[in-house]
This record gives C-alpha cells, sequence and structure tokens, in this order.
C-alpha cells in the first residue's frame, strides 16, 4: 500500500510537471493568434494599401533638395557620428536650434490636444513582459528583436517601452468604468525605446533610430454598437490630418492591409510624410482600432447599473513621432543657402524664431580616438608622397 501511494505521488507529479509545460505552451499559442480584421481591409502585403487621402502639394524647389542629415549637420543641430564610444549606433544629439524644434513640436501638440479634451498623462518607460503581452507586442518570438530588456538578474526582467501605448494601457489594467465615463481620451509624451532597425536597409539617419520622443494618444470606448472604437479611430485619423496640414506639410493617409496590422490591430492607417530628401513618403504616424483585443488581455471593463461588466474597447495612435516630423521639416522647409524655414505653427514655440541657420547650432571641432588615430596615419605616410 505503501509502494502504490509513492508510485501515485510521482505520477501525479509528472502529470502535474506535463500540465504546467502543456498551458505554458498553449499561453505561447494564443498570443500569436491575432486580432480579427475590418471587412473593408484591404488583404496582402504592403504594395496592397488604399489610398484614402491626399492632402497637401510638393514642394518645389530650384535646385537639388538635401537629405536631413546633410542640413542638419551644415546647420550644426544634430550629431550622429563619433558616438560609438558614447551611446553606439542609432542614437543621436540634437543641439541648438535642433533641441528647440524638438520640445517646440511637443508643445504645439500638446496644447492641441488639450483643446480636443485629451487627459495628460506622464507614464513609466519599463514595464513586465506581461503588459507589452497584453498590449499584444510579444516580449518572446518574432518580436524579440524589438524589445529591450533590463537585467532579469537585478530587475524582475523589466522592458523598455517602444510607445506610451503601453503605459497608458497598463494604466487601465484590471479596472472597471463606469459606462457613463467613457469614451476617454489620453495622451502622454515618452522616449521610446525600440532595438530593432531594420538592420542596414535604412539611410543614416534619424528617420529610424533606437530611441526618440513621441506623443501617443489613447482611447477607451464601450462596446455597445460595436461602432464607438471605429468613431474614435477616425477622430484621431482627422486630430492627426490637423495636425500635419497645420505644420503645412504633404501628406497621404493610407488604410493598411492585414499583413501590417500587428497582431492587436483590427484596423489601422497610416500617414506617410512626402520627404524630399529620400523622394519619397515616410511614415510619421498610424491609428489603430484595438476593439477589445486588448481589454480582453488586460482586464479592462465597463459597467452599468443594469448590466455586468464588459469589455472596453481600445484605439490608439500617433500625435507626434518627433525625429520623423524633424525630418519632414528640414527637407521641406529647406532653403538654397542651407537654412530651414520654421513652419508658421512652430515659431511661437521657438522664441518667434522664423528661420534655423548654422548661427542656431552647436559647431564642435572633434578631437577624438579616431581623428587621432587619422592624424597618426596621415603622418607615418606622408613621406611617401
Amino acid at each position: 500500500m505503501q509502494v502504490k501511494g509513492r508510485q501515485l505521488r510521482q505520477e501525479f507529479n509528472e502529470s502535474s510537471h506535463t500540465e504546467t509545460e502543456l498551458n505554458s505552451q498553449l499561453y505561447d499559442i494564443l498570443l500569436r493568434l491575432p486580432n480579427s480584421c475590418h471587412p473593408s481591409t484591404p488583404v496582402g502585403d504592403e504594395s496592397q494599401a488604399r489610398l484614402v487621402e491626399m492632402v497637401g502639394e510638393k514642394p518645389s524647389f530650384t535646385f537639388v533638395p538635401r537629405g536631413h542629415l546633410e542640413l542638419a549637420e551644415r546647420l550644426n543641430i544634430l550629431q550622429l557620428r563619433h558616438l560609438a564610444n558614447v551611446s553606439g549606433h542609432r542614437s543621436y544629439y540634437l543641439k541648438g536650434a535642433g533641441a528647440q524644434l524638438q520640445h517646440a513640436l511637443v508643445q504645439f501638440t500638446q496644447d492641441r490636444l488639450y483643446q480636443q479634451g485629451f487627459t495628460p498623462l506622464v507614464v513609466p518607460d519599463f514595464f513586465y513582459p506581461a503588459i507589452l503581452e497584453g498590449c499584444g507586442m510579444m516580449k518572446a518570438g518574432a518580436f524579440d528583436t524589438q524589445i529591450y530588456t533590463l537585467d532579469s538578474s537585478k530587475h524582475e526582467g523589466l522592458c523598455l517601452a517602444g510607445t506610451a501605448e503601453v503605459g497608458i494601457a497598463g494604466m487601465y489594467k484590471d479596472h472597471v468604468l463606469r459606462a457613463d465615463q467613457l469614451p476617454q481620451k489620453a495622451f502622454a509624451v515618452s522616449t521610446c525605446y525600440r532595438a530593432e532597425t531594420w538592420s542596414g536597409s535604412e539611410p543614416y539617419g534619424i528617420y529610424r533610430v533606437h530611441h526618440f520622443t513621441k506623443i501617443e494618444m489613447f482611447g477607451v470606448t464601450a462596446n455597445d454598437h460595436g461602432t464607438e472604437s471605429e468613431r474614435m479611430q477616425q477622430e484621431f485619423v482627422s486630430l492627426q490630418k490637423d495636425l500635419y496640414s497645420e505644420l503645412g506639410l504633404c501628406f497621404h493617409i493610407l488604410d493598411m492591409p492585414t499583413q501590417e496590422l500587428g497582431l492587436s490591430a483590427h484596423r489601422k492607417y497610416d500617414v506617410e510624410v512626402w520627404m524630399p530628401g529620400r523622394d519619397s513618403f515616410g511614415e510619421v504616424s498610424s491609428a489603430s482600432n484595438c476593439t477589445d483585443y486588448q481589454s480582453k488581455r488586460l482586464h479592462i471593463r465597463y459597467e452599468t447599473d443594469q448590466e455586468d461588466p464588459k469589455y472596453a474597447h481600445t484605439v490608439n495612435a500617433t500625435a507626434c513621432a518627433v525625429p520623423r516630423l524633424i525630418v519632414a521639416i528640414l527637407e521641406n522647409f529647406q532653403q538654397e543657402d542651407g537654412s530651414v524655414v520654421v513652419p508658421q505653427a512652430l515659431q511661437p514655440y521657438m522664441g518667434g524664431r522664423k528661420v534655423i541657420t548654422a548661427l542656431d547650432g552647436l559647431p564642435m571641432k572633434y578631437m577624438g580616438r579616431e581623428r587621432r588615430m587619422f592624424k597618426q596615419h596621415q603622418k607615418k605616410f606622408s613621406k611617401y608622397r
């Protein structure tokens, strides 16, 4: 009898271990299940994106337009070079009027969102993997190259956020709102950390970098009629359209196809601005309707006096991705002499400055190790000339 008891206990322990492993595998599989797609969403890859609207006109130049990197370095407002021993690849410094331009874009965008009834938030920069997974940003598998993870032996496996969407959604986790408190709209300014930069395919510059400042909009709606979140998504797109129109940029709005939606998005619109230095449109923002995908994973619900709690719908959208808008402004408002006209909407936030010139930067002469080695080699081989 005693032997039989030990055998049963051993079998139970083995079965429990197997059950735990199977549940973990099932959880990983379920995390990879995407949201449903809107019936009007184009099917296919990026080439199948549907043009929704074209706004503004491309600037015409009497000279060959320069790229943002050449412009910014001439103006001494950006530093990307000589950072190998400072912060590494795809990092950058904004200097002088460059830093001022970032602050102006942030303040301009915040003021417009205040006027539209958004609540400002300050959110953390790091989160547990479960919060990212709840937002549809998987910590393991196909997306792990996009996420910075802190040393788990010291920081409990925390991850740096790639967008303030994670922070705002995390704030709502496990909360029940009253139906008469909806919809809710909030925004946050945050530093976004993204480890993945599409390897070497992206030209040198600040279009794709490891860290940048962004203002993110986030909304929570009811789900009584199934159309509330769709209306909020359209509202967010209209706000994006107003912001970029006021900056005087030429852009188009795209209804993105199925392969570009990501796990959480039911429908996604991208805004791409014309960038003369790239001779193409470049994405500066997106707006995603996530329906109840995030709320079910993060337990975000709402209730009325008559009904049990129901899962809310969530919507997120970029209001201002600073580096990409700086790229667009430098390239679209450049002058033949290399100066850049400040968009009228930003001038009050830059002390009335109307033009950025080389006098508005922070000139420096590099004398670091790379420079010294070059000088040594130059001296060594000068006798052979």
